[in-house]
């Protein structure tokens, strides 16, 4: 992006800020937000350029939670504890539910400042003003006519006049001009006030940027001063080469005999470590054999380990069942059961052969009662004697 393209979006954000501020002042802003929540009072450059992104953005936060409702939408998915990315994806999503449209990734709104955290600002506080059925009023222009007083002092004699000295003059207040309407201010002297629109005199200046820039035309002595520069360069060559030759030939010498000595050493020191290079060399075959060695038992020692760890699971598994089965075969429990079942028995078999002896004793007696009653009843009917000792007889 070019030097005048940044500055026109810096004079569009400029402008659009603005706007925003003038917006925020009619919906009332500084009773609403500022006492009521607790807000950061805010400038007509805030959210322009960077100053302190983690500010800047808690602040575009809770003016847009404001904003929303003053548009009467709930912020209930606006959480403290939601990241910003999330927190600027929710808010785009709230903007295109109530119509506005957002053609910019959350990501822009994460900065906290800038274009499109200015453009949702500024469509919020529009559509809230839309909301309160906020209405411009056209400018009614007065046109004021000031009439000279005519009882204004009269100088008294000995004093200085406007005309002798001009610098009297120049502090002075402009003097009214007589035309056909009356008295008016000179227009020459009043204060310059733009009714020029931002935007358009951004688009003119990027406009005639181009005509105005100063271009500086190559001057046609300029070869004469490049030539008597190389004349003086060439010169300056001369008197120091012969100095700096014999000096870099001495550099040179030394350098040659430094690297003969270092030619000679290293010839010294392969023949002296001939020798110890070749025993270094079958050490280091030696080496990897042993490590190759050490390689192969490493991995059977994994194998082995696992082998061991399935035989101590087979192991603990045949383990428990032994001990499920001694401690089931141990048991005596149940023998102690079917002894007491036993002696129960043999004890209920006694009652009931004592109740037999009962029962059976009790029925004979029975029929002893009932024989002899018969014999009575015989005897008294037929006159039968029955002694006690001999039978019935008739």
């Amino acid at each position: 992006m070019s030097e005048q393209q940044s500055g026109q979006d810096q004079l569009d954000v400029t402008a659009m800020m603005d706007e925003l501020y003038d917006k925020l002042i009619l919906l009332n802003y500084e009773q609403s937000y500022l006492k009521q929540k607790g807000g950061k009072p805010l400038n007509r450059a805030y959210f322009v350029n960077q100053t302190n992104s983690s500010e800047q953005f808690n602040q575009f936060k809770t003016l847009v939670k404001w904003l929303f409702q003053q548009n009467d939408v709930q912020t209930s998915d606006f959480n403290k504890l939601d990241d910003p990315v999330t927190l600027s994806q929710n808010i785009i999503n709230e903007l295109k539910n109530i119509g506005i449209e957002v053609d910019f990734p959350p990501i822009k709104l994460k900065q906290g400042f800038g274009e499109y955290v200015v453009y949702v600002l500024l469509q919020l506080a529009t559509k809230a003003l839309q909301k309160k059925k906020f209405q411009y009023k056209k400018a009614k222009i007065e046109q004021q006519s000031q009439t000279r007083q005519d009882d204004e002092p009269v100088q008294e004699t000995g004093s200085v006049s406007s005309d002798s000295d001009p610098e009297v003059a120049s502090e002075e207040e402009p003097e009214d001009v007589f035309t056909e309407q009356g008295f008016q201010k000179d227009e020459d002297k009043m204060v310059i006030e733009s009714n020029v629109n931002p935007k358009e005199w951004a688009k003119e200046v990027e406009r005639a940027a181009q005509k105005i820039k100063i271009v500086i035309k190559p001057d046609a002595g300029e070869w004469r001063q490049h030539f008597d520069a190389t004349k003086q360069y060439s010169n300056q060559i001369k008197t120091i080469l012969p100095e700096a030759r014999i000096k870099l030939e001495r550099m040179g010498d030394e350098l040659g005999e430094i690297l003969d000595r270092i030619t000679k050493r290293e010839y010294n020191i392969n023949e002296n470590m001939s020798e110890m290079s070749t025993e270094f060399k079958k050490k280091n075959e030696e080496y990897k054999k042993i490590e190759l060695q050490y390689q192969n038992y490493t991995n059977a020692k994994k194998e082995m380990t696992d082998q061991y760890k399935q035989i101590q699971e087979k192991f603990e598994t045949v383990q428990n069942k032994l001990n499920e089965h001694g401690s089931v075969s141990t048991n005596q429990s149940p023998v102690i059961s079917i002894k007491a079942a036993l002696t129960k028995l043999r004890l209920e078999i006694k009652q009931m052969d004592l109740r037999i002896g009962v029962l059976s004793h009790t029925i004979l007696q029975r029929t002893f009662h009932d024989a002899k009653a018969i014999q009575e009843r015989d005897f008294h009917e037929h006159g039968l004697i029955l002694n006690e000792s001999d039978e019935l007889t008739d």
